[in-house]
């Protein structure tokens, strides 16, 4: 067998060090994603689920050791750090554990955890650095030109990031109501009645263009198939309760 040429290889060391400043901040961003996790949990007070929400978070499936609570009563959040269900962790609030029953905080769980799951985060954050390497090989293969061609893509590259951070959340919530039912369409119900969640139920005809990261509280119910005006029997015993 013959030698690879060293020609070809030596070119695109030379242009990877060229282009330095651009690979030290894909590698950033990239092992920020992945130490995330660590970061959140030393640098907020952290605690342990309340049985019951343990319980009904082990029967959708998310493993306890994958959920951290942060100890936070003025704040309703939930988010997923790091790159998958191996090495991320999901992050909720006592805020939001004391604003929804057990049921509708494990399916937010599931929510979080599905972003893991189904590796969302990779996803997005290889979105743009596909791009910023594309534009990199275009300005150097055609100089001026390829720089102005890359940039003049920047809006659109724009559009499709939100199209893909909505699709994630589309993907997550589906993966949450597989094995929560209703009870995460309960949820997103009771947050945005709460206020802790934007309503915009008639976003207008300019919502396929909007920017935003996350769909409309009324694209994801119907999504779902729910019901905003019937919580499930089991949501309604526990909001009795």
């Amino acid at each position: 067998m013959g030698s690879v040429p060293l020609a070809p290889l030596e070119a695109v060391a030379a242009w990877m060090l060229d282009w330095w400043e651009l690979w030290t901040l894909i590698v950033a961003g990239f092992l920020g994603v992945r130490i995330a996790p660590r970061i959140a949990a030393r640098t907020q007070r952290v605690g342990d689920l309340p049985a019951p929400v343990a319980d009904a978070v082990a029967a959708v499936g998310v493993p306890a050791d994958r959920v951290v609570v942060v100890d936070a009563d003025d704040r309703v959040v939930a988010y997923a750090a790091g790159f998958s269900s191996r090495d991320g962790r999901v992050f909720v609030s006592t805020g939001l554990l004391a604003a929804l029953a057990p049921a509708e905080a494990a399916a937010v769980v599931r929510h979080e955890y599905g972003h893991l799951a189904r590796r969302h985060v990779p996803f997005r954050v290889g979105v743009p650095s596909a791009y910023a390497v594309a534009w990199a090989v275009d300005a150097t293969l055609y100089g001026t030109a390829g720089l102005w061609a890359g940039a003049a893509l920047a809006l659109p590259l724009a559009y499709l990031s939100a199209r893909v951070a909505r699709w994630t959340e589309f993907d997550a919530d589906a993966f949450a109501a597989r094995a929560a039912g209703g009870a995460f369409a309960d949820a997103l119900t009771r947050l945005a009645e709460a206020g802790h969640l934007p309503d915009d139920p008639d976003p207008g005809p300019l919502a396929r263009l909007s920017l935003s990261m996350h769909p409309t509280l009324a694209a994801r119910l119907s999504r779902l198939g729910a019901d905003r005006q019937e919580p499930t029997p089991a949501a309604r015993r526990e909001r009795a309760d």
